[in-house]
Formats: C-alpha cells, structure tokens, sequence
C-alpha cells in the first residue's frame, strides 16, 4: 500500500485553488451512461463461396501447362492448352459440311421460286410443287444440322485451351506435362478470393440470443471491423450432434484483399444490452496497478479519484466499473494539470478518494 501511495504522491496532485485550476489549459467531459451490447466472441475461419475442380471437356494430350498450385489468376487467364488436331480437323469438315448445305439450300430455293412461278401460270404440275418444297425443306433442315455441327466442333476446339472461369488462386494441380485426359479428368481445383465468408459455432446456450439479434461484428487483420446484420447471416437449422453447436455463416464485403481462405477472425455476435459508465480513453491516468482521474467539482476545484477500470469501447472510451458517478466532470487532458502545477512550483497536497 505505500507503494501504491508512494506512486500516487509521484503523479497526481490535487488543485485546492481555483486560480491554479485557471490557469491549465483543462478540457472536460462528463462521465456518462450509455448502452453497450453484449456479446460472446468465437472464432470464425474465412472460406471462399466458390470454390472449383475444372474438368477436361474433350479429349487430348497436354503440350502446355501455364501455371501451378498457389499462383494467382486473373478470370479468362489460359491454364493449360491440349494438343487440337483432331478438333481442329473436326472444326474444319464441318466448316466444308456448312458451306455445302449452304449452297444445296440456295439451289433448293431458287428452284421453288420458279417452280412456283410456273405453276402459277399452269405450266408445272402440283407433283413438280411439291417435289421442289420436299427438297427445299430437306436443304434447309441439312444446312440447320451442319450449322449445328459446326458450332460443336467449334466449342470441342474452345475446349483444348483451358481458361480460368474468375479470378482467384490455384490450390491444387492435378495433372501433368504430355498427360492424356478425357472428359471428365480433373485438371485443377481453384478458390474465388472476390466473395469470402466466414464459418463459425455458436454455442447451444447462445444460439437463441445470437438468432434474435442477429448482428455480427467482424474484425479483420489491419484492425478494421464492420458490422453484418441478419441478411448476411445464415444459419444452420440443426445442431451438430459432437459438440451441441450451430453452424452460422457470415458473408464478407467483396473485393476485399485482406484476407484469404483459411484465415481466422474474430467474431462478435450480439446478445443483449446492458448499461455502462464510460469516460473519454485519454481521462484515465495509469501507472503500474493504479487507475485514476481528475475529477472538477462545482466549485472547479480538481480533485484526483482513484476508479476501478472496465474494458476499452469502441476505442475511443473506457468503461468505470467503480469510483465515479454519471454526470460528475472528468479531466480528459490530465496532465495538463500535472505540467500547470510544476510550472507552478506550488506546494500541493494529495488527496485520495
């Protein structure tokens, strides 16, 4: 204890004089009540909202692959090509197989105009009318089956370039360099990093409180934090037999390059509210175990008041668990008053209270 007073008679004086107290450059506030929310806080674990295995969509052998397991891509970047030989011999008949149902339809067509125009003035006979409509509706059907064709060779030929479906990050390369795949061979497994979520569990004992509010504070790695309320919140209908808790699901702001898959964040979700004496964060003077403030009575008199400290809210304010009443002014530049009164050279005395 007289350590503890030892500290105190160090750096906390206690101004008597009203003139001492005008002549420090004071700012004051008064010690308040506001309501804070209750919270439990959990760990949560970032995971993307869309993660894929690309699949091989035609047959062939690799000739090149352009990137590995961690790089990252751009959506549209080539990932690998597959020799095309056979799709581009494929691509070209039916390129041929087009052109000449072009030309069978443009025939078929001509021939109908004038077999209509003939048999307008009764000089073809309805067998020759319907003959020319047959063949121009089998032309037109051919040349709609070799476009058809075309479009599927084309889209087999699209398919021996790989590219990446969105931005994001390679996690896994499945195949190699002259590998040989099929429809179906896995070729590469990728995460978005453009729309994460975090997972997490709440406790059986919280969960009804957590489903009410439904508010969820996040702080990311620099510090930053935002609040998601209840559309971005989506939880879990059943709880998990192992360890009693719901699965809850958070989205995250897009685009944000902070963070990856697999990284943890702390989550704060809302329970209650409750009452809490808080004071500016710069009025409370700490040394060693010590917590006080100076406090201005009606007569402007300063006096020092040791208090029992709570937790920092908001960054800006600290919670008085003991030692204050709302509404009593605080000294929020307290040393201030410490460098007015060594300026000073007064004798002081200390007062505890």
């Amino acid at each position: 204890m007289r350590a503890l007073v030892k500290t105190i008679q160090a750096i906390l004086i206690v101004v008597s004089c009203n003139s001492y107290a005008s002549q420090a450059q004071i700012k004051t506030s008064p010690a308040q009540k506001i309501n804070i929310d209750q919270s439990i806080v959990l760990d949560a674990q970032v995971e993307a909202t869309n993660q894929t295995t690309l699949s091989a969509q035609t047959s062939g052998q690799i000739t090149e692959i352009f990137i590995d397991a961690g790089d990252i891509v751009a959506a549209g970047d080539i990932l690998l090509k597959l020799k095309d030989e056979n799709q581009q011999a494929n691509y070209k008949s039916a390129q041929a197989a087009l052109k000449a149902a072009k030309a069978e339809l443009s025939d078929a067509k001509s021939s109908l105009i004038r077999i209509k125009d003939i048999f307008a003035i009764k000089l073809s006979s309805q067998q020759d009318l319907d003959n020319a409509k047959a063949r121009y509706n089998i032309a037109k059907a051919n040349y709609d089956g070799a476009k058809a064709q075309l479009n599927s060779a084309k889209e087999q030929l699209s398919y021996t370039v790989v590219k990446a479906p969105y931005a994001g990050v390679v996690l896994e390369r499945h195949i190699n360099l002259g590998g040989i795949v099929v429809p179906g061979t896995p070729l590469f497994t990728g995460t978005s990093l453009n729309q994460l979520r975090v997972i997490t569990q709440i406790p059986q004992r919280d969960i009804e409180q957590v489903r009410h509010f439904a508010q969820a504070k996040i702080i990311l790695p620099n510090n930053k934090k935002f609040i998601q309320q209840k559309d971005a919140l989506t939880f879990y209908a059943y709880a998990s037999p192992n360890s009693s808790t719901f699965k809850v699901r958070i989205a995250l702001p897009k685009d944000n390059h902070d963070l990856y898959p697999g990284m943890y964040l702390k989550a704060y979700f809302k329970t209650g509210v409750r009452s809490a004496l808080v004071i500016p964060s710069t009025a409370l003077i700490k040394r060693s175990e010590l917590r006080a403030v100076y406090v201005q009575d009606k007569k402007n008199n300063i006096h020092l008041r040791q208090v029992s400290e709570g937790g920092l809210i908001d960054g800006d304010f600290v919670e008085i668990l003991a030692g204050l009443s709302a509404g009593e002014t605080i000294i929020t530049n307290p040393y201030s008053v410490i460098t007015m009164l060594i300026s000073a050279n007064n004798k002081t005395n200390i007062e505890v209270k």
